[in-house]
């Protein structure tokens, strides 16, 4: 988990970049999210870049997931966030850097800072994962689905090119409607069942399609840069035992 919010007291400091960081470590560490362990959840947030350059170096693991929130921008179409200050890394230099098989990267970046909350947003508690503690432990169910899944990196991004992923002081929009999305089909799935990153990613774009009146369009793609429903599993439901 890595989150950039800006200098404290500054006009571009993105309140929401703690509430992500919070609802995304819940999340993981729930049954719906996989049930992580503490130990392979790692916040790199004020890290810099040459200590997360070795960190990430150092991962040798089957399967990564790379989380950013803050700032970022896009630059003759690479895209760059924000580690710490003005230190900086592009995508491309962060997919070389990872070892993994099969890794995910999840940004949502590339933001302004407004004032105004869509009613939609119903507070930090909605997301707090209480509706999915009775469902037995999902981590044996995720990594089976995990090894069986196609090798390859998948890239989420918050926006597309030329667009603008906004933050509120719940968060920013795509990683808010990414987990509430994934909540709600929690609650309307009466099987067990599996809800893959590109299903997630194409919930939480009809859901930005109302709050952002279209103007936030979530992408999906690969390291390529091509798009492609990379069958990694982001939720998960399983009957209780």
């Amino acid at each position: 988990m890595i989150g950039y919010p800006g200098p404290k007291n500054s006009a571009n400091y993105l309140k929401g970049v703690d509430a992500d960081l919070h609802h995304i470590k819940r999340f993981l560490k729930s049954p719906i999210g996989g049930s992580w362990e503490d130990h392979e959840i790692e916040d790199l947030s004020d890290c810099t870049l040459e200590n997360f350059v070795e960190i990430i170096q150092e991962i040798n693991t089957d399967f990564l997931l790379v989380y950013f929130s803050g700032h970022g921008y896009q630059d003759l179409k690479e895209t760059t966030i924000v580690l710490k200050d003005t230190e900086t890394i592009s995508i491309t230099n962060l997919i070389s850097l990872i070892k993994a098989s099969k890794a995910l990267i999840i940004l949502d970046t590339c933001r302004k800072d407004i004032h105004d909350e869509y009613e939609s947003f119903t507070g930090p508690e909605y997301l707090s994962f209480k509706s999915t503690l009775n469902q037995p432990n999902t981590r044996e169910k995720f990594m089976s689905i995990l090894a069986e899944s196609h090798d390859g990196i998948a890239i989420a991004y918050a926006w597309s090119v030329g667009e603008i992923s906004n933050d509120t002081e719940l968060g920013g929009h795509y990683t808010y409607s990414l987990l509430r999305a994934s909540l709600e089909w929690y609650e309307k799935c009466k099987n067990e069942s599996v809800l893959f990153i590109h299903q997630a990613n194409d919930l939480a774009h009809q859901d930005l399609k109302f709050t952002t009146h279209f103007k936030q369009n979530p992408q999906l793609v690969n390291a390529k840069g091509k798009e492609e429903k990379l069958n990694f599993p982001f939720a998960l439901k399983l009957m209780s035992l």
